[in-house]
Formats: C-alpha cells, sequence, structure tokens
C-alpha cells in the first residue's frame, strides 16, 4: 500500500498515491510508476488497472495490470466488493476534506497505539539512534 502523498485523482473521490520524480521533473502517480518501473509493463496508451485481492482499491501499487480505458470501466463496474458512493456520502467527504465539517469522533479507535514500531534489525539504520554510525545516509 502507498503510504506517500496523496492526491484525490483526476476527478474521483479515491486518493491515488502521488510524488515528485526528480529525474524527470513530473509529478507522478504512484500505481502508474509502480507498473513501468518494478512491474516492467509497457504503459503507454494505456491505464493501469487496480486488481488488488483484497479489493480495489488506489493505493496498492503491487496489484496492477495495464488496461484499455474500455476494458478497465468495465472491470470497475462489475468486480465484486467495488464500492460505489451516494452522491450524498461523496458530498459528505467533499465536505469534511474542505472543512465544511468534522467526522464524528471514532470510539473504537486506540489513540495511544503507536503507528509503526520498527522492527529490532531496523533500528540501527534509523535516523537519530544511538547505534547508528556515521556513515549512514539516514
Amino acid at each position: 500500500m502507498w503510504i506517500g502523498g496523496r492526491t484525490t485523482g483526476h476527478g474521483h473521490s479515491e486518493p491515488y498515491g502521488r510524488f515528485y520524480d526528480s529525474e524527470t521533473g513530473e509529478m507522478c502517480l504512484a500505481h502508474r510508476w509502480s507498473a513501468q518501473h518494478i512491474h516492467g509493463f509497457e504503459i503507454d496508451g494505456l491505464q493501469v488497472d487496480h486488481n488488488c485481492p483484497c479489493g480495489p482499491t488506489t493505493l496498492c501499487v503491487q496489484h496492477v495490470k495495464p488496461e484499455t480505458a474500455q476494458i478497465n470501466r468495465t472491470l470497475q463496474h462489475v468486480r465484486p466488493g467495488r464500492a460505489f458512493q451516494s452522491l450524498e456520502t461523496k458530498r459528505y467527504w467533499l465536505f469534511v476534506q474542505k472543512g465544511f465539517m468534522e467526522m464524528p469522533p471514532r470510539p473504537d479507535i486506540e489513540l495511544d497505539v503507536p503507528f509503526f514500531v520498527p522492527p529490532a534489525w531496523l533500528a540501527p539504520f534509523l535516523k537519530g539512534s544511538s547505534d547508528a554510525g556515521t556513515d549512514c545516509p539516514f
């Protein structure tokens, strides 16, 4: 799953992973970059389909494949588990995103649980670690 920067996409309500590629000097969509540079697909003139087995998600950069626009649209509507939002739901999340409304608090979320605890083998390489050597790039 992409955990970096996000955008709301090109007119869609789903977030898309996005980052600045310093080699090309352009903003890139993470799923398209992953399909081309990690998975080796030729994507010119094609869309990149999200086919994650856990359910289609625009933030998954592992389960992607190139498809024509027509096939991609068809797949979006026939996949099981594909959730479509009503206009009212989209409007609500737009208002939350723009700050006109607040999302209600969720009592089921534990706020004191750390987001990520790195494994012990990674600790010497983390910035600020007392065990890190002077040649550590972080």
